[in-house]
């Protein structure tokens, strides 16, 4: 019987080739398995949170807002304590500037009236007193020069103000013309007495004598005040002034 006649022998494949489409199937088949259980196509699954009752949520939105509430109240606190802070410290200020225009219209000063430690025996004592009583009152007003009163005064300004309160007729503003015109004798500052004058040699300054060391003057930087006498010796001289009822 001849093969070319055999419908059979056509349908039947060679056993080689028959193998290798079997062994294609197989690697296609194990490679679309690999594929489909690798970690690149395997889902992935999220844990959805458990919904939460209506009271919860309340109770949480209402814990929320009292955070809020102490937060808001506590900056309104603070910016409260910084409000008052800020206006204390402006009417601090205040008072510190009208402190010195008070004593310049007053002529006095807050510190205690100084101690001249007055020697009782020497005459003229009482005079003498009310001169310094008379220049404390001017403690503390500011310099400006050629001013004569407690809202501004010079050195020369002083003593003019406080001499002539005591009966004298001073009418120069200078420390020369003072010098000259003041009724008194030139001597070292050593012998002088509360109510005299300490003059500058070069005629620059000029001062009340308060006894113990001490002047009053006015100077650019403190004003009037009471202080210790500045200069050496060499560079000053004292005028003993004869002042009514010595």
């Amino acid at each position: 019987m001849s093969m070319i006649n055999d419908p059979g022998a056509r349908s039947r494949k060679n056993p080689l080739e028959s193998a290798r489409e079997f062994s294609e199937r197989e690697r296609k088949r194990k490679q679309n398995a690999a594929d489909t259980m690798s970690g690149q196509f395997q889902p992935t699954f999220t844990t959805q949170p458990e919904p939460i009752s209506v009271a919860e949520r309340a109770v949480q939105d209402s814990s929320w807002i009292d955070d809020q509430n102490v937060a808001i109240q506590q900056e309104q606190e603070a910016l409260q304590d910084a409000t008052a802070r800020a206006v204390q410290a402006v009417q601090q200020r205040q008072q510190q500037q009208q402190q010195p225009q008070q004593q310049a219209t007053t002529g006095t000063s807050n510190q205690a009236p100084a101690q001249y430690n007055y020697d009782p025996n020497f005459e003229g004592s009482e005079t003498r007193q009310q001169l310094l009583q008379e220049t404390a009152q001017y403690a503390g007003s500011p310099y400006q020069l050629g001013g004569r009163t407690a809202q501004g005064i010079d050195c020369s300004g002083l003593v003019m103000s406080v001499y002539n309160s005591m009966g004298f007729d001073i009418k120069s503003h200078s420390v020369s013309g003072q010098a000259r015109s003041i009724p008194g004798v030139k001597t070292a500052v050593n012998n002088l007495k509360p109510g005299d004058l300490v003059v500058w040699n070069d005629n620059s300054h000029i001062a009340i004598y308060a006894g113990n060391g001490q002047i009053w003057d006015a100077s650019r930087s403190k004003g009037t005040s009471l202080r210790p006498l500045w200069a050496p010796q060499d560079q000053v001289y004292g005028i003993a002034v004869r002042l009514p009822g010595d």
